[in-house]
């Protein structure tokens, strides 16, 4: 990481001598002389005053002696950070979670995985509610290897890549005070005439098939625009009286809210979504979460 140069010019500087620095470096002093010519050379300074009687800084060399001890320590914890990350990337699969981004699924792959591959480790690490989208996908890869939730596929699509779990049903959440808050079922006529919020055009091909039903069909339905589902969304919905379109799985989430199932043809896609470029350990996580997914042993 560093140019080693900067080892024989620290050890001439410890001990004043060229001859005592290539006798504690084991090498010849010519070459302890070559490596510190090398260095003034490259440095386009002098680093030291040269007589018989030995070697001592010069005020250029003075400061660029506590320099190099700064660069050589950080240099020296960058390859062992780095050699931290390649061993971790074999053996630890890192699961962001966050509001929308529970760990559902988790538990059931985990028992399965644990007995495939008992190298293997998990760490759970908390993702911010409301970060943007491009940090999040910034960050796999980097920060953690995967989450798990529903996915976007047409805005997310060429940022990450995603293994399909399970289908969860499309519904609609108010308050408990709204005149539909005791339906067992709502259908989109149902919603005439209400404020329904939900999320921005071009997210999902889903999201975008019902929204044009919605325009096509029931002209008195107002869309409210949502660009983020979260806590503030939920309370939106709690203090006005909007519905809400959510998905069963939310509904642990905004238990304030009455959630009911919505009748349209259209359900969402939920799974793992993990780095473009997944670790080892990721690997391995992923391909036994698709054969256990194939086993149909997860139920949301």
């Amino acid at each position: 990481m560093y140019n080693h140069q900067l080892d024989t010019f620290l050890k001439v500087a410890e001990l004043g001598s060229f001859g005592k620095a290539a006798e504690a470096l084991y090498i010849s002093v010519p070459a302890a002389i070559q490596q510190v010519n090398l260095l003034e050379e490259r440095c386009g300074l002098k680093v030291f005053f040269r007589s018989n009687h030995g070697v001592r800084l010069t005020p250029a060399g003075r400061s660029l002696l506590e320099d190099a001890k700064t660069i050589i320590r950080l240099s020296n914890e960058a390859i062992n950070k780095a050699k931290r990350l390649a061993e971790s990337a074999e053996t630890t699969v890192r699961i962001a979670t966050a509001l929308l981004f529970k760990c559902r699924l988790l538990p059931t792959i985990w028992t399965e995985i644990s007995t495939q591959f008992p190298e293997l480790k998990i760490e759970i690490l908390p993702m911010g509610d409301r970060q943007r989208q491009e940090d999040s996908f910034s960050a796999l890869g980097q920060q953690y290897d995967l989450w798990e939730g529903i996915y976007a596929d047409k805005s997310w699509a060429g940022h990450c890549q995603f293994l399909e779990l399970a289908r969860t049903p499309i519904c609609c959440a108010v308050s408990k005070a709204h005149r539909l808050a005791g339906a067992k079922k709502l259908s989109l006529r149902d919603l005439n005439g209400e404020y329904l919020v939900m999320p921005i055009e071009s997210l999902s091909h889903e999201m975008d098939a019902l929204r044009e039903e919605i325009h096509r069909n029931h002209p008195t339905l107002q869309i409210v625009d949502s660009t983020y589902y979260g806590v503030d969304t939920f309370t939106l919905c709690e203090v006005n009286p909007y519905v809400l379109l959510t998905q069963a799985v939310y509904a642990d989430i905004h238990t304030n809210l009455v959630t009911i199932p919505l009748d349209v043809p259209y359900t969402m896609p939920y799974g793992l979504i993990y780095a473009n470029e997944p670790t080892l350990a990721t690997e391995k996580f992923i391909q036994t979460a698709a054969t256990i997914a194939k086993k149909g042993l997860l139920q949301l």
